[in-house]
């Protein structure tokens, strides 16, 4: 997918002082943050589980993922749903700092992604683009659903 030119809609999202996409079309839900039961003797970036419309929905913190420090909630604070597929059993619950936008990927040019991903457990992209002045990540969902699997 890098180093081409992509028609695709995208959700933005800042987590730390960087920005990350997504592809909307896998998104189910944007929640607040609300009260997530922790389960224990799971990784540190598992957050825990929300129930929604009676699924049951574990939660990972994206920034703990990303090698970020681990850092308090705030009003920005939110949980995007995505589901990897049509199957509402295989949502997962992202934690970021902020939802910022829809970006619709009119002839986006994708470069490969160039990031320190030393600490990050998440190592493939998808993509990397440039928008108002800074890069976005493009996160590949599978890969997302893959390393959160616990």
């Amino acid at each position: 997918m890098a180093g081409q030119q992509q028609n695709t809609t995208l959700l933005s999202f800042r987590v730390d002082d960087e920005f990350f996409a997504l592809d909307a079309m896998k998104v189910n839900h944007i929640l607040e943050v609300t009260d997530i039961t922790r389960v224990p003797n799971t990784p540190e970036f598992m957050k825990g589980l929300i129930n929604l419309h009676g699924n049951i929905v574990p939660v990972v913190d994206l920034r703990v993922m990303m090698g970020f420090s681990n850092d308090k909630v705030t009003n920005d604070t939110a949980i995007i749903v995505v589901s990897p597929d049509e199957q509402q059993e295989n949502n997962l619950g992202l934690m970021v700092d902020m939802v910022k936008e829809v970006i619709e990927g009119e002839d986006l040019e994708l470069k490969p992604t160039v990031a320190d991903m030393g600490k990050s457990l998440l190592k493939n992209f998808l993509g990397t683009f440039l928008f108002d002045n800074q890069f976005v990540h493009i996160i590949d969902v599978q890969e997302l659903i893959r390393v959160a699997e616990v």
